[in-house]
């Protein structure tokens, strides 16, 4: 009901209510649904009402006298994923631009509380964002529940309460009721703003970690059939700038959500694991030590084989490349440009993301297909020793030259020309095809990064 008044609608604005009953709680659930209609009718609010049937999940009952129901184990998150996705189909329904939820600065002093039992990290600490995906934002964070209720009192604004808020068997619940006041107590009543403030110190410095890691990814991070990076490089770093990295990966680039747990097995690997030693990370990944890199790949890599088909690059543009589970992949980038000189061609490449060509050289069009068991590539310079065959060198051997574990050898993307010769292996090595000289006047630029 305060969030309610905060939001008086300017010109051109209109709100929007969305209530869900849960009849989980007899009357008072048809008393809470009522009294929701009503407002909607007194101050002219459209209102959408989902009741929920319970045989599709959320069972708890707690009798309409007060007394205390039965709630099974998950109760809580069940009734919040069902509140969240009838909110978001309601925000679509109705074209809203956002969805404005009621969370306080009590609600963030107990978030980051319960996050502190948890063993959360530096992003759990700082407790309830004031924005999150999907338009959802949360205008009264800042605001104490004391001063919610005078408000509400000095302007005879009614107002319900949910009788299962005093039920101490679920865990906010117990930290608000018995916990919260025991530390008031102890501590004074300026306990709670010292926790709220600890969280705002906690986001200023996990959006600091943030960007430094998006730096870091940005400079190290090399793509080629996974993620990869130098571990000594790695090591050198902080560690909750490691920390943040790794889960900065994990989010964007593997779809995989990691806990504190599997984030400090996954460092801990890195900076103390064997030359061959992984971690399970999930969704289908691992990330392994592959001599002196660290490489978040696939976890079965077919010799020979890979799920994603040769693709064609027709023309100049950006090109998505799946690579590993769930449609993650990578982007290829073809430029056509004007002059390079050898040495800015070289600089260019240096990191092993990218490659310059010769525009008139090449034969078209491009493809990007899986490396396989048995190609041959003509080196540039001609320095990956071998037998040759017409100037040609087994993939094979400059990979164990190179130390490329076998697991990680084949499947990789690499691009062919028109004649189906190995033209460029990001990572590893370019072709003597095209090369750039001091006579080039366009070239083709290749460049290989995250898809978005």
């Amino acid at each position: 009901m305060y969030l309610l008044r905060t939001l008086s609608p300017g010109k051109g604005t209109r709100i929007v209510l969305g209530h869900v009953n849960y009849r989980t709680r007899g009357i008072d659930s048809a008393k809470d649904q009522a009294f929701v209609e009503n407002i909607g009718k007194t101050y002219g609010y459209e209102t959408y009402i989902h009741v929920h049937d319970k045989e599709s999940g959320v069972t708890g009952f707690m009798g309409a006298s007060g007394t205390r129901g039965e709630f099974p184990a998950g109760f809580e998150k069940k009734a919040r994923d069902i509140r969240y996705r009838f909110l978001k189909e309601l925000s679509e329904k109705t074209g809203a631009e956002a969805i404005a939820l009621a969370h306080t600065a009590d609600d963030q002093v107990e978030t980051i509380l319960m996050r502190v039992f948890e063993g959360a990290g530096i992003g759990g600490l700082k407790g309830i964002p004031r924005e999150t995906g999907g338009g959802i934002v949360r205008p009264i964070l800042d605001v104490w529940k004391e001063d919610i209720l005078a408000c509400l009192k000095n302007r005879k604004i009614p107002y319900r309460i949910d009788r299962s808020n005093i039920d101490t068997r679920f865990e906010r619940n117990w930290v608000r009721n018995v916990l919260l006041p025991l530390l008031v107590k102890r501590y004074g009543k300026a306990v709670k703003k010292r926790i709220f403030t600890l969280g705002e110190r906690f986001r200023e410095l996990d959006d600091y970690l943030e960007a430094e890691a998006g730096r870091w990814i940005g400079r190290n991070v090399k793509m080629s059939v996974g993620v990869g990076f130098r571990r000594k490089t790695f090591s050198a770093l902080p560690a909750l700038l490691r920390v943040k990295i790794l889960q900065r990966i994990c989010f964007d680039r593997l779809g995989v959500v990691p806990n504190e747990r599997l984030l400090r097995a996954m460092d801990g690997n890195i900076a103390d694991g064997g030359p061959s030693s992984s971690v399970n990370v999930g969704e289908g990944w691992k990330l392994a030590n592959r001599y002196v890199m660290a490489l978040f790949a696939p976890e079965k890599t077919s010799r020979g084989r890979s799920a994603s088909p040769p693709i064609l690059l027709a023309t100049p543009g950006k090109y998505d490349i799946p690579v590993g589970p769930k449609g993650v992949g990578i982007e290829f980038v073809w430029e056509a440009r004007g002059k390079l000189s050898p040495p800015q061609a070289k600089r260019f490449a240096a990191k092993g993301d990218a490659e310059v060509f010769d525009a008139d050289g090449l034969t078209l069009p491009l493809t990007v297909r899986p490396l396989r068991a048995g190609d041959r590539i003509r080196p540039f310079g001609g320095s990956a020793g071998g037998n040759a065959r017409d100037g040609e060198k087994k993939v094979k051997k400059i990979l164990i030259d190179r130390k490329i574990p076998r697991d990680d050898r084949w499947g990789r993307p690499v691009v062919c020309d028109a004649e189906g010769a190995i033209l460029w292996i990001p990572g590893v090595l370019r072709s003597s095809h095209a090369p750039v000289t001091p006579e080039t006047r366009k070239t083709a630029r290749l460049r290989i990064r995250p898809a978005k």
